[in-house]
Formats: C-alpha cells, sequence, structure tokens
C-alpha cells in the first residue's frame, strides 16, 4: 500500500455530519492510513485485526472510498482524505479510550463503539453487509453522558431490556450491566470471559448514580 496521508479542513463536531457509512475495507484502509498501536488497537475493537494486511481487501477499500468521492490518488500516487472521513481516521489512530456498549433485548443484540482521541470523539455503529455508520459525539456533553444517553434511549424503547458497558483495555475484566427498575435503575457487575456467576443488582439508582457507575467503569 503506498504512503498516506490526512488532513482534516474542519477540526468542530458542527461540521460532522449526521453519519458516515463505511464498509468493512474502507475502514481497514483508514486504519493502515495511520497504522501504530493506537490504529491497531482500533482494529481489535472493530474485529478487523486479522485483515488489516490483507492487500486485495486494501486495494478494494481504497478503490471504493476514491470511487465515492471519500479519498482521493494525490499526483505521487499516495491516497489522502480530508473532512469528515480524516476526522474518523484521527479518531481512530489516536483513541485513548474505546468503550464497547451492548444493547440487549430478549432475542437480539446491538452494539456501539465509543471512540475518543483528544481530538476528536466519535462513536461507531455496525450494520447490514459488515458495514459500519460513524457518528460525531456531542460537543456538549462528556463521554460518560453520551454513553449514558445511548443506554437510556434503548431502553426508553425497550423498557424490558439491558445494556452492557465495558472499557476495551488489557486488565479491565468487567463490564457494566445496565437495566431499568422501576422508576429508577439497576447495575450490576459482571466478569468479562469468566465463568457464568449470579450477579448481584444495585437497584434503586438515580440518574447521577447510574452516571456515576458509568465513570467508573470506563475508569474516567
Amino acid at each position: 500500500m503506498t504512503e498516506t496521508t490526512t488532513t482534516a479542513r474542519s477540526s468542530t463536531a458542527g461540521g460532522f455530519p449526521d453519519a458516515i457509512g463505511f464498509g468493512f475495507a474502507e475502514l481497514l484502509v483508514l486504519l493502515n492510513l495511520r497504522r501504530g498501536p493506537g490504529a491497531e488497537a482500533s482494529a481489535k475493537a472493530l474485529r478487523l485485526e486479522g485483515e488489516l494486511d490483507d492487500a486485495p481487501l486494501l486495494s478494494a477499500g481504497a478503490s471504493s472510498l476514491v470511487a465515492r468521492g471519500a479519498a482521493t490518488v494525490e499526483p505521487g500516487g499516495e491516497l489522502s482524505v480530508d473532512g469528515p472521513v480524516a476526522a474518523v481516521t484521527s479518531a481512530l489512530a489516536e483513541a485513548t479510550k474505546r468503550v464497547q456498549i451492548n444493547l440487549l433485548t430478549a432475542d437480539s443484540v446491538d452494539n456501539v463503539l465509543s471512540v475518543e482521541s483528544p481530538a476528536y470523539r466519535i462513536l461507531l455503529q455496525p450494520r447490514a453487509y459488515l458495514s459500519w455508520f460513524a457518528m460525531a459525539q456531542r460537543p456538549d456533553s462528556t463521554p460518560a453522558e453520551v454513553n449514558f444517553f445511548i443506554v437510556r434511549k434503548h431502553l426508553e424503547e425497550n423498557p424490558s431490556g439491558g445494556a452492557t458497558i465495558r472499557l476495551l483495555v488489557d486488565g479491565a475484566g468487567q463490564q457494566l450491566l445496565v437495566k431499568r427498575s422501576g422508576q429508577g435503575w439497576a447495575v450490576g457487575y459482571g466478569i468479562i470471559d469468566g465463568p457464568a456467576e449470579p450477579i448481584r443488582e444495585i437497584d434503586g439508582l438515580t440518574d447521577s448514580q447510574v452516571l456515576d457507575h458509568i465513570r467508573s467503569i470506563r475508569q474516567d
């Protein structure tokens, strides 16, 4: 793959569209634009680490990005991106925190990945045909508040459902479980990849108390 560069014309969330869709091969290209430990950690969070060096996929992803105007080929052959696509690239490559939110119902699981870097904070959500949608997080809310908003919205629409929140970092062995409990909230802590054990619930919680638990699991 040729050397790649990225530039961002806008550094504010106000210049970010509601959502940008990427095929998984396109995401592989973006991750390789700024290849390094940060990008590789983001690839692992996206479950794409095994394809980072897949030449046919990278070629297909680059062609797709160029064909739809999301990237350009410079005179020297380098691939470049700018604007919101560059912001997504920067967030993936420079992320200091990645948080996975699972939105649960009786028969389905949806996922949201919160990717947070010093310059950009985005949300990534998988969709059909191995595609992902990227959205800017609200600049007037903290990442923990954004995470709570996602959980709250899901449980408003699925009051009998639940949600889990986990920090994607080595050594983080717990995830937070959140659900409604009457007019309030209940939370519990589960062991990741550990033996199934009953989870002790802490119920009767207020919004601010749940937010404190979210900050704790995020290690804010």
